[in-house]
């Protein structure tokens, strides 16, 4: 899986860490302002603002949006540095996102856009609960005038990634988790004539678009929330596959999904209802395994792979080099494809790695018939390597970002 500005997985954390109460404020002459603040939008849902906080996010720094006032607490455990309010949404709530920042005892820096008739009661109700710095947004606001607020705000200490983990349990126990999933899709290439072969979908948390989709689906979650996250991600690539053979031209699309789930009777019984109800032709959807969700193979995983290979659905092993399996194992795996993680790909190409040891595994899984895909082809010479390599295909931002189904149909 490719994914920008992404957080590595780190341990699960109890139940008592998820309270998301705010530690004493750093002072402003320890800290320079540097990039990486934290950012809250309470905002209308947009594509504007959407690219607003793809900029940001550009420049470093990490980005969560709330709507409703089930998500709130959620936006508090973020630990944002500044938060951005828009009156008129605000207002939808009573501003009870200003009430909550008085009683948690928000130290950040709060910025309100200039825009609507409720200007003044949000002023007012912060002076009353003396909310301050406060600061004013005129609209329409830009990305850049986000960062020039921020040029004078010190980067709080953040408990490493704990804000998002806070984040994504306070959006689980409201149930606003699933609500908030979107899907993109990511091309995948093959590495002789550039064309596009096939798609990977990505799950991605619209209130923190860049969030490693590994994180959003740590071991902490819920296993139920994640079975129906992974077939509302198996619905969003049934309807791109039947637009795109609506357009004459269908490529295989394959969905991420752990072993935990992959396993579990109640998706290997959903995943074949979901595929006839988008008359999904066989060998079209495939499914890609995790490496790093398992850390070895039982009976029940692979006969879960097998009643997978009996409906059409091939089964694919992603990021294969960031978990323990060896070449052995690969062969008593009912697996299609080999995905090579970009790591190790980069460390290869760095001299960190042998390069001998990736042409290795891509000629030990040709000689099984297994296809390879070589990861994060960033550059031309990303993709000259690769090909020298022999791998089949290649996935990476050199063809561009994920895109939305809209996107692809569209735009082709």
């Amino acid at each position: 899986m490719t994914a920008t500005n992404s957080i590595e997985p780190e341990p699960a954390i109890s139940g008592s860490d998820v309270p998301f109460g705010y530690g004493h404020a750093v002072p402003r002459a320890l800290l320079e302002p540097l990039p990486g603040h934290r950012i809250l939008f309470l905002d209308h849902d947009d594509s504007a603002r959407e690219g607003i906080h793809r900029e940001l996010e550009d420049m470093g720094h990490k980005v969560a949006w709330i709507g409703t006032a089930s998500e709130q607490p959620a936006g508090i455990a973020f630990q944002p540095d500044l938060i951005v309010i828009n009156p008129d949404v605000s207002a939808l709530n009573d501003h009870a996102l200003v009430t909550l920042l008085a009683d948690e005892g928000y130290e950040g820096l709060v910025a309100c856009v200039r825009s609507g008739p409720h200007v003044a009661d949000l002023s007012a109700l912060a002076g009353q609960h003396d909310i301050a710095p406060l600061v004013w947004l005129e609209m329409p606001y830009s990305a850049q005038a986000i960062a020039t607020r921020l040029a004078g705000v010190p980067r709080r200490e953040h408990e490493g990634d704990t804000g998002d983990r806070r984040f994504l349990s306070w959006l689980i126990q409201q149930g606003r988790l699933l609500p908030n999933l979107t899907h993109a899709f990511h091309e995948k290439r093959d590495l002789g004539d550039e064309r596009v072969v096939g798609y990977e979908t990505l799950t991605r948390l619209r209130n923190r678009p860049s969030l490693n989709p590994e994180h959003i689906f740590a071991p902490s979650t819920i296993l139920s929330i994640e079975i129906a996250a992974s077939l509302l991600a198996v619905e969003a690539a049934g309807r791109l596959l039947a637009d795109l053979v609506q357009q004459g031209r269908p490529v295989p699309i394959a969905v991420n999904c752990s072993a935990a789930v992959l396993a579990h009777a109640d998706f290997l019984t959903a995943l074949p209802i979901l595929l006839r109800r988008h008359s999904v032709a066989t060998g079209m959807l495939g499914i890609e395994l995790t490496e790093i969700s398992y850390s070895g193979f039982d009976g029940h995983l692979l006969e879960a792979m097998r009643q997978l290979g009996m409906i059409g659905v091939p089964v694919s092993l992603d990021d294969f080099g960031k978990g323990a399996t060896n070449f052995d194992r690969i062969s008593e795996l009912p697996i299609a494809e080999v995905k090579i993680d970009r790591k190790i790909f980069r460390k290869c190409s760095a001299g960190e790695f042998p390069l001998s040891l990736l042409k290795e595994i891509i000629d030990y899984c040709r000689s099984r018939s297994i296809a390879t895909v070589i990861e994060g082809i960033e550059t031309h010479a990303d993709l000259t390597l690769a090909r020298s390599l022999g791998a089949d295909c290649g996935q990476g931002f050199y063809w561009g970002r994920p895109a939305s189904a809209p996107s692809i149909t569209q735009h082709g």
